[in-house]
């Protein structure tokens, strides 16, 4: 597009330079450097004796996004009319998605009555030049370029992701970059023994709510105003507590890549598959012994409220419908809603798909106390624990394989619908289909996607629970260690008991089925008030 009429060639032009620098310059920094790149632009416009009105400079702004602070004063002073020339010192300074480069150019700019110029391209909307019919090319070579620089430095980023160095701006809570190894995390005393605290506090079987509410009484300052971050919270928060007590960070691991770019033009970011995150153990020093850390997770999955429950019981988590596997509730009923009772959620209203097992709380956790101690007693002595882990082992892992040929077959229909999603993006590039028909399948696909990944998620941590079974039931020393300090307290608490059993099952019968994470507990034992201990299947 030129302007050629007589008007525009009388024009006086009030000149706007436009300059930007990113990293996807790579090599060429040299040379498209802020003062290289303003040194061109003022030549020309002494050498042509035009009028500078303003600078307009985005230093560190990708061109693949046209939502830069200097670009976006430039367009509103063009729609203010302080200027009606803009000059670049290359058709990529402008910007390098083609598609958005050609509107600026090709109806923005025209419409505006604006000059265009881009000195070291040739390009000059004023004049009727060959060189403004190629603009389209080089604006699509632009984007090409931007796309293969994107490529090149997620590679470099991935090869560090894989050695295990931290990338991360700030490091994460507890911990401090170090000022001698690049990209490495070092404990910061200064405030380590807080997450320490944290999850001492949650295994004693305080809520979220509850940890944020001592942290605050403290004094503690939360990450955020720890670190003085723009956006600072003045107390802590309960998701700030229960994202510390999932985060591997904390045992010496270093998990990154859980997100990715919805294109490289585009600054969203979505979360990734848990399978596809990058994980390096043992990259720095731990502040959390890894048995504490497994013993949160497991108390974690049973949670699903992020406040502090009014009533905290040992055993919840832990109880199970021995006759379709449910987790059950507990429900508090009489004056003051004191009193609990343990039911089936799938024995209430007409469907009644499950029977009752409706129990007094109380007296349930008072008889599984009594049972266990019974039960261990005979198991303190470390010469009487039988060796007969091995039955177990095989076992879990022959379930481990089955899961793990899910995974792979879910994996596989992951890349299939990826591949069919890819087809349909260029289709409609191609004009083969048409937005509508694209946004309406895409979006059927995308939600077959992230079912399928949800699916794999829960098979990896089904994997982990099993292959957490095969150590524990390794561990004779650990067996004996577990039985004395659960017998050492007239009250254990929630950390003991969750190391000490896998889950409570109870019928409509009110028989109680206990099933230990040790293989040498789990024994038969029947008509010992109304308590049977069955082997874990």
């Amino acid at each position: 597009m030129v302007f050629s009429d007589q008007s525009t060639i009388n024009k006086i032009f009030k000149v706007g330079i436009y300059i930007r620098l990113s990293r996807e310059d790579g090599d060429k920094l040299e040379s498209d450097s802020i003062s290289n790149q303003r040194d061109i632009l003022q030549r020309y416009i002494k050498e042509n004796q035009l009028v500078l009105i303003d600078e307009y400079k985005d230093d560190g702004i990708s061109g693949t996004t046209f939502d830069r602070p200097d670009f976006n004063r430039m367009i509103q002073d063009i729609e203010n009319k302080k200027i009606n020339m803009v000059i670049t010192k290359d058709l990529s300074r402008l910007g390098r998605d083609y598609i958005k480069t050609g509107y600026y150019i090709e109806n923005y700019f025209p419409e505006k009555s604006v000059r265009y110029v881009s000195i070291l391209d040739g390009i000059d909307t004023f004049l009727d030049s060959t060189n403004n019919d190629v603009t389209p090319f080089k604006a699509i070579i632009n984007d090409m370029y931007a796309k293969d620089i994107s490529k090149k430095i997620k590679g470099v980023l991935r090869e560090k992701e894989l050695k295990g160095e931290y990338l991360g701006s700030i490091a994460p809570y507890g911990y401090k970059k170090s000022t001698t190894q690049k990209n490495t995390l070092e404990i910061d005393k200064n405030v380590s023994y807080v997450v320490e605290k944290i999850f001492e506090l949650y295994l004693q079987g305080n809520g979220f709510q509850k940890i944020s509410n001592i942290l605050d009484k403290e004094g503690i300052d939360p990450p955020s105003k720890y670190f003085n971050l723009k956006n600072q919270s003045a107390t802590w928060r309960p998701k700030t507590i229960r994202a510390m007590l999932v985060n591997e960070v904390y045992i010496g691991n270093t998990v990154q890549n859980k997100c990715v770019s919805v294109s490289y033009k585009v600054k969203k970011r979505k979360p990734k598959n848990e399978s596809e995150y990058i994980r390096v153990e043992n990259t720095h020093e731990a502040i959390i012994a890894k048995d504490d850390f497994i013993k949160v997770q497991e108390i974690l999955k049973n949670k699903k409220s992020l406040s502090t429950p009014k009533h905290n019981e040992l055993l919840k988590g832990l109880i199970f419908c021995h006759n379709c596997g449910r987790q059950l509730r507990i429900c508090y009923r009489g004056k003051n809603k004191k009193i609990g009772y343990i039911d089936c959620g799938l024995a209430r209203g007409k469907d009644k798909k499950c029977r009752t097992c409706n129990y007094n709380y109380n007296k349930f956790e008072n008889k599984v106390l009594d049972n266990v101690r019974d039960i261990v007693n005979t198991f303190c002595d470390k010469n009487a624990l039988k060796l007969i882990y091995e039955k177990n082992k095989d076992s879990y892992n022959q379930l481990i394989k089955k899961e793990e040929q899910k995974i792979l077959t879910i994996k596989n229909q992951i890349e299939d619908i990826s591949k069919k999603l890819d087809k349909m993006y260029m289709d409609n590039l191609n004009g083969i289909i048409t937005d509508s028909d694209y946004f309406r399948y895409s979006k059927d696909f995308i939600e077959q996607r992230e079912k399928l990944e949800n699916n794999c998620k829960d098979i990896q941590d089904k994997i982990k629970i099993l292959q957490n079974k095969i150590k524990i039931n390794q561990d004779k020393e650990k067996t004996s260690q577990v039985i004395e300090e659960f017998l050492k307290f007239e009250n254990p608490n929630k950390k003991v008991l969750f190391e000490l059993i896998d889950k409570i099952e109870l019928d409509e019968f009110k028989n109680i089925y206990i099933y230990f994470n040790f293989s040498e507990l789990n024994i038969v034992k029947e008509g010992v008030n109304n308590i049977n201990f069955i082997e874990s299947a």
